[in-house]
């Protein structure tokens, strides 16, 4: 069922909680076989204690592999019961690799040519014996068991008093059993399960999601530690740099500094912006430079301002006279004394 089939059904809640469970299962199965066969064992909820009904009546006890002949199990422990050798029908299978879920619905839709029996005369499951198999493909082992032989195996047990947990059957390897028939025998006698173990089905699933977060954090956490110590690695080489950043700094703007004096300083400069700068009624006969102001010492003709010609060369500032302008009524050529500031540099990047 596609999640907009689900949106577009209308479900109660007895619905969702079966998906949820269904849901669940699928989830811890495909959790289960991701660990190795040995561990998933251990941790399996199987029982560790099984009944195997004897040919000559009794039982036959196996304890954690190995059989138990003291006594029979006490009643209230959990155990697993036992069919006969001869009463499952073992056959192995290479399908393609997919989830346990996958293959039990594929194997459900082809039941009918795998079994000599009627699908509705047998139980069937199955467990994964290789997953690594060629060309994407794995091995499994399917497992039938007759109806009758499910129903005849869980009354007599029932008899006894006992309340199986399980219905199995032993391996070729002795002591060692798989599969389960109990959930499809008791769906067909119409009888529900003890919800005994939902609970801890619950709390596993709580346990792996905060196990699941708890692994995320603590990867976020040994990634985050990592990079901190590579940054506080890395710190005397980014002081170094930073060092040898603000000396070539200090350096580049003593060159500055020293390159912008250089160009005020300039006495070609600035005798070719004074001999531009001087009106052709003018003549200079001394002369005074010492980089960042100059006086001009001569005579120009009555007509001729030498204040505004050295203002308006745009290489100097604030030109004034040292000494007092002539009064009009004198000789048609004056004296002049002017002094004026060097234009400071316009800063570096900037149109002057």
């Amino acid at each position: 069922m596609t999640l907009q089939e689900l949106l577009n059904t209308d479900m109660d809640m007895a619905s969702l909680s079966a998906l949820a469970r269904q849901g669940l299962a699928w989830w811890v199965d495909e959790l289960s076989t991701m660990l190795p066969n040995g561990l998933r064992e251990r941790l399996s909820s199987r029982p560790r204690t099984w009944i195997e009904p004897r040919d000559q009546g009794g039982w036959r006890t196996w304890r954690d592999g190995r059989v138990h002949e003291a006594s029979p199990p006490p009643r209230d422990v959990k155990i697993g019961l036992l069919a006969p050798r001869g009463a499952v029908l073992e056959r192995d299978l290479t399908v393609p690799r997919m989830p346990a879920a996958d293959v039990r619905r594929m194997l459900t839709l082809d039941i009918d040519r795998l079994s000599p029996l009627a699908p509705d005369l047998i139980h069937f499951d199955l467990e994964i014996i290789d997953r690594d198999g060629e060309d994407g493909k794995q091995k499994v082992r399917l497992g039938i068991l007759p109806r009758a032989e499910a129903r005849r195996l869980l009354a007599i047990a029932r008899q006894d008093g006992f309340a199986p947990a399980a219905l199995g059957t032993r391996s070729d390897r002795e002591g060692v059993t798989h599969f389960d028939f109990l959930p499809q025998t008791v769906a067909a006698l119409g009888e529900t399960r003890s919800g005994g173990t939902r609970l801890y089905a619950w709390i596993a699933a709580v346990a792996l999601i905060v196990l699941n977060l708890g692994i995320l954090v603590g990867r976020d956490i040994i990634a985050v530690d990592r990079q901190s110590q590579a940054v506080e690695g890395q710190q005397p080489v980014v002081d170094a740099v930073q060092r040898l950043r603000r000396r070539v700094e200090t350096e580049d703007a003593a060159r500055r500094d020293l390159l912008a004096r250089g160009r005020r300083g300039d006495p070609l400069r600035m005798l070719n912006a004074l001999t531009q700068a001087i009106p052709a009624g003018a003549w200079v006969q001394h002369l005074e430079w010492n980089g960042q102001s100059l006086r001009i010492v001569g005579f120009r003709r009555q007509d001729v301002d030498m204040a505004a010609a050295i203002r308006g060369s745009g290489a100097f500032t604030n030109p004034r006279a040292l000494t007092a302008e002539p009064s009009a009524a004198a000789a048609p050529v004056h004296p002049f004394d002017i002094t004026a500031d060097a234009r400071p540099e316009p800063p570096a990047g900037t149109r002057p």
